[in-house]
């Protein structure tokens, strides 16, 4: 083919090279959720396909200009571009916040402290801790929370012999359901809230709490009802050693009270930064919040510290999940080259032209909102929500604008309510499968590491049920007070 690509190039998703690119993608899937190869290899497999199909058919990483007579050289439908690195920057620094505070004894000091408070019952740990992590997503993303409160339960259930698999499989799918309670609790909801803002349309931190925060407690009930029932044989089996841990000191578990202190000092600074951002609009990526923070303390847990105490920078960065964000990167780039073909602009039109203004099966805004919800479900499920969100935020805006009345230059469609469907799909459908949300991923990752493997199996067996059930409560809500959602 040739190399001199022109910008006429425009997606068809009946083209050659398109349903090549969806065949590379559907193998990936299949490869991951089959367990058939290790999952980063499955992903960037899918990557390097979709490199190899786009570049044969110049279709995917064409360039005009040359950098040559002044004219600078613009790569468009370049996958690489696709790659948000800011989620990577985000992961990558709270892991090796995890790492210092794993290195000084912090999450044995935790999990000693729980086993007592929950008197070594396993249901109430994962009371306990599903409840602390959905908490603290209020104030910092669910992908950060189970970075954190991941290695704590692994280090409890080591303690007292049980299965570390259904709570962790629970506080992922907790901190999915309660994170899209606010604008920082779930990574669509910042991705959102900032695609919005810059469109003057209103998403604050207060407007996440008035619409979504009732629907995420209603959920996040039911979804503790489900799990209760769910994992009955696994609460009625007996722990053992709970009489000596509840007699331990959990102090003594702590190796290095000087790293711990500093850098749960830097964490604080780092979390209080995360809300500052959003709440008084900082011009600050959260990627360089984290990193910065996570710099900040390595830096100060060398300085004036005697030489026995300093840390290791090798430690922490062997305890980095390089895995998962590797993963992550070629999970990106396949919904990019998915993206590139026009498959989530063919989903949006297929949504409009059956359930918009003029649709052929229903003009009823309240049933496409709904139906955004569970297109958004389904599709997080498949493709991670959280590069799903991004690719959907212009496509929601494109509904808005295909429906003017040329006449009146007004829109048929209101696209707030379908930002608010797309925060609520996104957010609940993650739960589906083990790479339909970031958190999901990492809890795996966290998982593997600890010697624990997570199955494709026992994840849907959780996860499809907990997303039909949230999502028909998120469908009766906003079907019964859909005036609430046409406001930002």
């Amino acid at each position: 083919m040739s190399t001199n690509a022109t910008s006429d190039y425009v997606a068809d998703t009946g083209s050659i090279e398109a349903i090549l690119v969806l065949l590379v993608f559907l193998i990936a899937f299949a490869l991951i959720l089959g367990e058939v190869v290790d999952r980063v290899l499955a992903a960037w497999g899918g990557a390097v396909g979709m490199l190899l199909v786009g570049t044969y058919f110049n279709s995917l990483t064409w360039c005009t200009g040359g950098g040559h007579g002044g004219v600078a050289e613009v790569c468009q439908n370049n996958l690489f571009n696709a790659i948000d690195f800011n989620v990577i920057g985000l992961l990558l620094g709270m892991m090796i916040f995890a790492g210092m505070l794993e290195i000084s004894g912090f999450f044995e000091f935790i999990a000693v402290k729980a086993t007592k408070m929950s008197g070594g019952d396993p249901w109430k740990l994962v009371f306990y801790l599903g409840t602390f992590t959905t908490v603290i997503s209020v104030f910092i993303d669910n992908v950060t929370a189970l970075i954190l409160i991941a290695p704590v339960t692994l280090k409890i259930c080591s303690k007292i012999k049980i299965s570390p698999i259904p709570p962790l499989i629970a506080l992922a799918i907790f901190s999915n359901t309660g994170g899209v309670a606010t604008l920082v609790g779930d990574p669509p909801n910042v991705l959102i809230a900032s695609y919005t803002s810059a469109r003057g349309l209103g998403f604050s931190f207060i407007s996440f709490i008035e619409h979504l925060t009732p629907l995420a407690i209603l959920a996040w009930g039911a979804t503790l009802w489900y799990m209760h029932r769910h994992f009955k044989n696994w609460r009625e089996i007996k722990p053992q050693n709970v009489e000596e841990v509840i007699t331990e000191d959990e102090w003594e578990a702590v190796k290095n009270d000087t790293l711990m202190y500093r850098t749960l000092g830097a964490l604080a600074v780092t979390v209080i930064m995360f809300a500052a951002v959003e709440l008084l609009h900082l011009d600050l990526e959260i990627s360089a919040v984290s990193l910065g923070g996570a710099g900040i303390a390595m830096a100060i847990s060398m300085l004036g510290v005697p030489e026995e105490k300093r840390i290791d920078i090798h430690e922490v960065v062997h305890k980095v999940e390089w895995g998962a964000l590797l993963f992550f990167a070629g999970l990106f780039v396949m919904v990019g080259g998915l993206e590139a073909m026009g498959y989530l602009e063919a989903v949006a039109n297929f949504i409009f032209d059956n359930f918009g203004p003029n649709g052929s099966i229903s003009q009823n805004e309240v049933v496409l909102v709904i139906v955004l919800i569970w297109v958004s479900a389904i599709a997080s499920a498949i493709v991670d929500n959280i590069p799903f969100c991004a690719a959907m935020l212009p496509v929601i805006e494109q509904l808005g604008t295909l429906s003017i009345d040329p006449e009146t230059g007004i829109a048929a469609v209101n696209v707030i309510p379908l930002y608010w469907a797309l925060a609520i799909g996104c957010g609940f459908g993650g739960n589906a499968t083990p790479i339909g949300s970031s958190a999901n991923v990492m809890t795996i990752a966290i998982s593997e590491r600890g010697g624990h493997k997570i199955s494709t199996k026992e994840w849907l067996a959780v996860g499809v049920p907990v997303m039909l059930i949230t999502c028909t409560i998120g469908s009766i809500i906003v079907a019964l007070f859909y005036g609430h959602f046409e406001t930002a």
